[in-house]
Order: C-alpha cells, then sequence, then structure tokens
C-alpha cells in the first residue's frame, strides 16, 4: 500500500466507533491512533474545556504537535478515530484536507442518556453532532464524498457494512479483522472507562443496537438540538454491501 493521507473516522460519543477502529487495529496493515486531538481539546494550552483544568497544560497536546506526529509515520498508513468536537478549535476546510474522512453516526437519543451517565455536566459541543456534521460540509466543500457508516447498520450487518466501508476508503476488506481476544488496547489507556465494553468484546457481532429511544428527562431541549444534523447525515450513509 503506498503512502497515502490518513484515514479519519469522526464520531460522536457512544457511536460503536471505537469497535470500527479495533477492526483497523486487528487488520495489521495500518498505523491506528485513538482519539489523538482528546488531549489537545482536554490537556492543551489551546483546550477548549475546563473539564480537566486541574490537570496542568502539555505544549506536546497542540494539535499541529499532533498532527506532525500522525503524518511522520512512514511505515504504513494511518488510521485514527476521533470525536468531531475535539478539533472544534481549529477545524477548517485546509486542516481536513490532511485526511481522507469518514463518519460514524448514531441516534442521540442513546448518545445522549449514556454521555449524562458518564458525565452529567456535558456540555452540547461535547455531544459532537454540530460539530460532525461541519466537518462532514468542509470535506464535501473539498472535492470528497465522505463515507457515513450508521451504528446501527455496523451492528446489525458488520460483514456488509464493514465490506462497503473498505471498498469506499480503498482498503482491502479482512473478514478475520471482525473478531478478536478480549483484553485491553494499550493505546485506550486514557479513555479506559468508556472503553470497556470494546475491550471485553471478542468481535463485532450481527445484533441489534439496544437503542433506548426514551431521553432522560431534562434533556430534550439537547436532543432536539442534534436530531437535525444526525437525521441529514443518515441520509448520506453507506449501505451494507452484500
Amino acid at each position: 500500500m503506498t503512502h497515502r493521507k490518513p484515514v479519519a473516522l469522526w464520531a460522536v460519543p457512544r457511536s460503536v466507533s471505537t469497535a470500527l477502529e479495533r477492526v483497523f487495529v486487528e487488520r495489521g496493515d495500518f498505523k491506528v491512533f485513538h482519539e489523538p486531538f482528546s488531549v489537545s481539546y482536554y490537556y492543551s494550552p489551546e483546550r477548549r474545556s475546563d473539564r480537566f483544568a486541574g490537570t496542568e497544560a502539555k505544549e506536546e497536546y497542540g494539535h499541529e504537535m499532533i498532527l506532525g506526529r500522525m503524518l511522520e509515520v512512514e511505515e504504513k498508513p494511518v488510521y485514527f478515530k476521533d470525536m468531531a468536537y475535539h478539533v472544534a478549535g481549529f477545524m477548517s476546510r485546509e486542516f481536513i484536507s490532511t485526511f481522507t474522512n469518514t463518519f460514524i453516526i448514531r441516534e442521540p437519543a442513546p448518545v445522549i442518556s449514556s454521555l449524562d451517565m458518564f458525565w452529567p455536566d456535558f456540555t452540547l459541543e461535547e455531544t459532537g453532532y454540530e460539530q460532525q456534521h461541519r466537518l462532514f460540509g468542509l470535506a464535501v466543500e473539498n472535492g470528497e464524498d465522505p463515507a457515513v457508516v450508521d451504528a446501527t447498520d455496523l451492528t446489525e450487518e458488520p460483514e456488509g457494512t464493514i465490506r462497503a466501508y473498505c471498498e469506499k476508503i480503498g482498503a482491502p476488506f479482512m473478514p478475520e479483522a471482525l473478531s478478536w481476544e478480549p483484553g485491553e488496547v494499550p493505546e485506550w489507556e486514557m479513555w479506559t472507562r468508556w472503553h470497556e465494553e470494546a475491550q471485553e468484546s471478542t468481535g463485532i457481532k450481527s445484533q441489534p443496537l439496544e437503542d433506548d429511544t426514551e431521553v432522560s428527562s431534562g434533556l430534550e431541549s439537547v436532543y432536539e438540538r442534534c436530531l437535525p444534523y444526525y437525521k441529514d447525515l443518515h441520509e448520506m450513509r453507506l449501505r451494507p454491501a452484500d
């Protein structure tokens, strides 16, 4: 595989994105980075959140340094998964032109309910829907036709969905990468509490997502803000391959 642009998977939280990322860890033909820009958003001098304000900011977490480290990799093509909102402060057509941009979406109700359990003080930006939609628009303006995976399709028809996704990004489909041994992935260590399910799993199995459509009381307005962005990208989603 010749050296090419890193493949970016832009996600919203709790969207089964780590399972899709895990497939690329298992393949072995990509160098995979896990949420590299999360440290820019939360722990760098340019951070946009005071969630971890008690932690000293580190220069090496600046987004240009993170990007530089990914672009330095030469032995394999790069694949990374990240939350779209992590790049909200420096999102631009120029920035995203560095990547082949792909997206994973999920109906907002379960995302918001799950976020509320982990971070009851989550911000609207941390839901990520608006930023993901904006990123998609910038990619289209750059002439891309980005792959959009819906979490429901990924869990109900994993093989067909990943086959279609690989075809779209020009990577060979490797069915053996859809299953793995349970265990910790070292790159997930910083956010391990969020990925326990993915670490304990043994692969992407064909099963319906248990999407509880009830939005927690008091979060209805957040849901209403996120839903149009989801619906718009849902129209663009990849259909699973036969």
